[in-house]
C-alpha cells in the first residue's frame, strides 16, 4: 500500500488537468510560469502534490 501512496504524491500534468478540471494544459503551464514549482527527473516532470496544494493555497481570496 505505500507504494501506491508514494506514487500518488507525484502528479503528471494531465492528472493535474483531471483533478482541477482543466481543460487545457496550457493552463498547467501558466501555473508553472505563475510559480507552481516542478520536478524534473531526466525528461520526465511531475508535480509533488503538497506543492499544488501550497500553490493553490497561495491563490486563494
Amino acid at each position: 500500500m505505500k507504494m501506491k501512496d508514494e506514487h500518488s504524491c507525484w502528479l503528471t500534468y494531465k492528472q493535474v488537468m483531471d483533478e482541477l478540471h482543466i481543460g487545457s494544459v496550457n493552463t498547467v503551464y501558466k501555473m508553472i510560469n505563475d510559480g507552481l514549482k516542478v520536478t524534473s527527473i531526466g525528461r520526465l516532470k511531475r508535480i509533488e502534490r503538497k506543492e499544488l496544494d501550497k500553490y493553490l493555497a497561495s491563490k486563494t481570496i
